[in-house]
């Protein structure tokens, strides 16, 4: 009771942790990181800060030496006992007494609580309800353990929790599960928590009770679920199923606003052969799937629908031509059957699935030519504006410039050259320059021509009488 009202008078408590709620004085040690009692309710709170942090000054001699602020809180602390245990607060702290923990540092203020009491040397409790921001905080911070020291870091307390509690308690995993959402993306860029606990979850729960504690997923923003989902596809050597269908959940259920270029990227992670048949079908028929991810599961399950007809063929022909001695079962009659209308229902699903795709074909081809008739009607409006005169400028009869204006002249001997063709500009005549000597050719070949059309003029009309009195009309 002494010692504690030493500490109250050395003035420094109501300075180390200011908050405008006050967390309450429970004293919580332990050696090892345990379990929460229930997963009603968090754990109690641990030792409050303020009485380490005054023991540690009593101890030393010293005050706090340096101010941390995360969201909206201020931490008056001593800088030896942070850089001891991070290696980012020691970075921070190197030329800087005052620091503010933002974002992309995903930290709250009651995480932050716990990590300094890490750093002062009190043991903290984790539990399912925290592990998941102090697993967090603990990557931020680089609080991992020190090359030659007996003291584990954060880190490594935080992951072998995990690994002994969460990965083998479907309830704990699911606790984690939904203390991870809003710590995304840090939570699985960082420590790949999500991942993690999805395939703890697979493992322990199969059918629609996994999908049930994976209900949190529609909260998140489209760019964390294309975290999560390329983790898992990294993780996976097997079946794409679960993937699928967290996808599926989530184009379902998101309220928000996703693009086309989001879902096919996020969809890219899923690999169609590697998904069971009835997962497969399914695909090809969802509409909410982007739709080259469509196509893709198209052609798969065609794929597959002609290795199994081609399977049954050979089968049925190596039966066939099989040589046997006894008869013919009634069994082997049922299964035979049976292979029988196997074939033709894959058959069939072949048929459907190639159906979809001319479709999808056809839809997209319409698509391209709505695209080029935009197109063209866009050009050719541009052509049209630009082709349109006003009234005023149209050049009318008579105008300088119109047909009618110009006039034509032969005229003989002008200029050296003896003869030739020639435009006035001003008034748009034309001359034609004749030569003398070809003036009297040209009067002849004139009246010539005049007098052969006269002449067939002549001869036509005197046919036209003879044939008047030959009685031929």
């Amino acid at each position: 009771m002494e010692a504690t009202r030493g500490w109250k008078n050395l003035g420094v408590v109501e300075t180390i942790y200011e908050d405008e709620n006050e967390h309450s004085t429970t004293t919580t040690t332990t050696t090892t990181p345990s379990l929460s009692p229930t997963l009603s309710s968090p754990p109690a709170t641990p030792a409050p800060l303020h009485s380490r942090v005054a023991a540690w000054s009593r101890a030393m001699g010293r005050e706090t030496d340096v101010v941390i602020h995360v969201r909206g809180s201020c931490f008056h602390l001593h800088k030896d006992p942070l850089t001891s245990r991070s290696d980012y607060l020691k970075r921070q702290l190197t030329e800087a007494s005052e620091i503010t923990l933002s974002p992309p540092l995903n930290i709250t203020a009651e995480t932050f609580t716990l990590v300094s009491e890490f750093c002062y040397g009190i043991d903290v409790v984790v539990s399912p309800f925290n592990v998941a921001a102090l697993r967090t905080a603990a990557e931020l911070l680089e609080m991992a353990a020190k090359a030659g020291a007996d003291d584990v870091g954060l880190i490594q307390v935080t992951e072998t929790y995990f690994s002994r509690a969460v990965a083998a308690n479907r309830d704990y995993a699911s606790i984690v599960m939904r203390s991870c959402w809003p710590l995304l993306p840090e939570a699985e860029t960082k420590a790949s928590l999500v991942s993690r606990c999805i395939e703890s979850l697979s493992l322990m729960v199969h059918g629609d009770g996994v999908m049930s504690c994976l209900d949190g997923v529609k909260t998140v923003c489209p760019e964390d679920l294309h975290v999560i989902a390329e983790a898992m596809y990294l993780q996976s050597s097997g079946s794409h199923d679960l993937l699928y269908r967290i996808v599926d959940l989530y184009l379902k259920e998101y309220s928000g606003e996703i693009t086309e270029d989001q879902k096919t990227r996020i969809c890219n992670f899923i690999d169609c052969t590697n998904l069971s048949p009835h997962l497969l079908m399914h695909a090809v028929q969802n509409p909410r799937m982007p739709l080259r991810f469509i196509v893709q599961a198209m052609f798969i399950e065609q794929l597959n629908t002609r290795r199994a007809v081609i399977s049954a063929a050979d089968r049925r022909h190596t039966r066939k031509h099989q040589p046997t001695n006894e008869a013919v079962t009634l069994g082997a009659m049922l299964q035979h059957d049976a292979a029988r209308r196997d074939v033709a229902q894959l058959t069939a699903a072949m048929e459907d699935t190639s159906a979809r795709m001319q479709s999808l074909e056809k839809q997209l081809n319409g698509m391209r030519e709505h695209l080029n008739g935009c197109e063209n009607r866009a050009l050719d409006s541009g052509r049209s504006a630009s082709f349109r005169f006003s009234s005023e400028n149209k050049v009318e009869r008579d105008q300088i410039g119109s047909v009618s204006s110009a006039s034509f002249r032969v005229i003989p001997g002008r200029g050296e050259m003896g003869g030739g063709f020639s435009c006035s500009p001003a008034d748009e005549s034309f001359e034609w320059n004749v030569r003398p000597a070809e003036k009297s050719s040209f009067g002849r070949r004139l009246v010539s021509g005049l007098k052969r059309a006269l002449r067939v003029s002549k001869n036509s009309q005197s046919d036209h009488a003879r044939g008047k009195e030959m009685g031929i009309e």
